[in-house]
């Protein structure tokens, strides 16, 4: 499930990036140095989702169960500040990262990874 969920987000924030980078040249009139902050961050963002979706795959649960649990986290508190209208009324935007950081915080706690096994002669 953490797979799919990483997956997903993995597609938004192309999808984001994209979004930000057309942006960019809309805004004109805005300061340079915001618009590319912001390209900056999500680039990062979704460098980040890449890198622990890449882990998700290659079966490394140690660090890319951490890693979601920080990410979703933070979606989380993304999402409530959306709510709290803080960047206008946006409310399904705001339930639908509110239900993907629960759903991908939920799949990361149950993606725990397995014990190893102890022979039995010792």
């Amino acid at each position: 499930m953490l797979r799919i969920v990483l997956l997903l987000e993995a597609i938004g924030g192309a999808w984001l990036v994209w979004n930000v980078v057309q942006g960019m040249f809309a805004a004109g009139d805005e300061p340079i140095g915001d618009r590319i902050i912001l390209l900056v961050a999500c680039v990062l963002w979704w460098g980040w989702i890449l890198i622990t979706a890449w882990g998700a795959r290659r079966a490394r649960p140690g660090w890319v169960r951490s890693s979601a649990i920080t990410i979703h986290v933070l979606l989380f508190a993304a999402a409530t500040g959306i709510l709290q209208g803080l960047i206008g009324p946006q409310t399904v935007l705001g339930l639908e990262l509110l239900v993907l950081a629960f759903a991908g915080f939920v799949a990361a706690l149950l993606a725990r990874p397995d014990a190893p096994e102890i022979p039995e002669g010792e």
